[in-house]
């Protein structure tokens, strides 16, 4: 950029300003086409203007040109005078003109949208001049891109009737492009027909209409969004609804369930009221019969120790009996065999008193016969009884 341009960013601009775009220096646009003389204007061009440019004293010079990004480009200069441009001419071109030829070219900066706007003025209208062969749609799209098509109040074009080189529109394409943004041709300056000037301004009644058509498009899609939401809401409503009587039907069932559960509690409870009352009869029932088994139990053990205490003591007597039994039987056995000893001798004795009583000789001693020397243990008189040994019963024992 050249120092005028950086002065542009110093100092700010009125609020209406002329942007001239040329390849070529400044257009000598004049007539009914001419753009509006204003107090400063901002010129984009490879070149500084001329003195002899119709433009005013108080102009800034950029040294670029508008376009969709920022880089490097180049201009295409021509042998017929003040034809340049910045792409390669077409075959329709070159039939107009047969004996085309390219002169020179010049190294040119684009700026794109983004850095245009940091030179182009914040507020104010804007009136544009184009000479800039080819490139004039895609220009106008960078400004559009800032400005938007409401601060532009004129656009002045010097184009081609057809498409003279690659990518560029038309007379007929422009002029459609520019009435689908709300601009009319107010202006024609057809003195050279191939290179026709046009003077377009924007269309009020079709801005009006176009301003009304978005505000009828934003009121159809509010109401089409209130709308949806007021469905939406309904929806809402009805499934709340729904949902709620779903909610109540499910609460009285539970309140139905619970009121069921609490009578068939109630009637558990009596039951086991009951069932406790009865188990407390019948536990008491038990009690009873537990003392008197207890108390029977206590009688019998007492009966039982008795019983133990007699049988102790009748153990006792019958080891005496026995002792007494097996005393007896050595007195007798002692006796039977002292009387076995002492027989024949009582035999001789009575044999010799016999002799001696009646006066015969002695006779002599005969053995002792069966009668005599058997004697039968029951012919012994029993032993008699320890007579002080007190006889013992059931309660004597201590």
């Amino acid at each position: 950029m050249s120092e005028n341009q950086n002065s542009a960013k110093d100092h700010p601009l009125p609020e209406s300003t002329l942007l001239i775009i040329s390849l070529g220096g400044v257009p000598p646009a004049t007539g009914p086409v001419a753009g509006p003389v204003l107090a400063r204007c901002l010129v984009f061009s490879p070149a500084p203007p001329d003195g002899t440019a119709q433009v005013p004293v108080d102009v800034t010079h950029i040294a670029a040109i508008p376009g969709p990004e920022t880089g490097d480009s180049e201009v295409i200069h021509y042998n017929m005078p003040g034809l340049a441009s910045l792409s390669a001419p077409t075959a329709a071109l070159r039939d107009l003109l047969p004996g085309l030829m390219v002169t020179g070219r010049r190294p040119v900066q684009r700026l794109g949208p983004q850095d245009l706007a940091r030179v182009l003025p914040t507020g104010g209208d804007v009136a544009v001049q184009v000479l800039c062969p080819g490139a004039e749609a895609e220009i106008l799209d960078a400004l559009w891109h800032f400005l938007g098509p409401d601060r532009i109040t004129q656009i002045t074009l010097h184009c081609g009737e057809a498409a003279f080189f690659d990518g560029a529109k038309g007379r007929a394409d422009l002029e459609h492009l520019l009435r689908e943004r709300a601009y009319d041709l107010t202006a024609c300056d057809n003195t050279d027909p191939d290179w026709p000037m046009l003077c377009f301004r924007p269309d009020l009644k079709a801005r009006q209409i176009t301003a009304l058509d978005l505000q009828v498009k934003a009121l159809t899609a509010t109401l089409a969004t209130v709308r949806a939401a007021q469905a939406e809401a309904e929806a809402r409503l009805l499934c709340a609804q729904t949902e709620a009587e779903a909610r109540e039907a499910q609460l009285l069932a539970q309140t139905r369930s619970l009121q069921e559960a609490k009578d068939a509690a109630d009637q558990s409870l009596a039951a086991l009221r009951a069932e406790q009352d009865s188990l407390r009869q019948t536990l008491a029932l038990q009690q009873t019969a537990a003392a008197e088994a207890i108390k029977k139990r206590d009688d019998c053990l007492a009966e039982l120790a008795l019983a133990a205490r007699l049988q102790a003591m009748q153990t006792l007597d019958l080891r005496d009996l026995r002792s007494q039994l097996e005393h007896s039987t050595r007195d007798r056995q002692r006796q039977e065999d002292l009387l076995r000893n002492l027989t024949p001798r009582l035999a001789q004795a009575a044999a010799h008193l016999h002799a001696l009583n009646i006066g015969q000789p002695e006779a002599p001693a005969e053995p002792i016969g069966k009668d005599m020397g058997q004697v039968h243990p029951g012919s012994l008189q029993a032993p008699q009884k320890d007579k002080k040994r007190r006889k013992t019963g059931p309660g004597s024992a201590r």
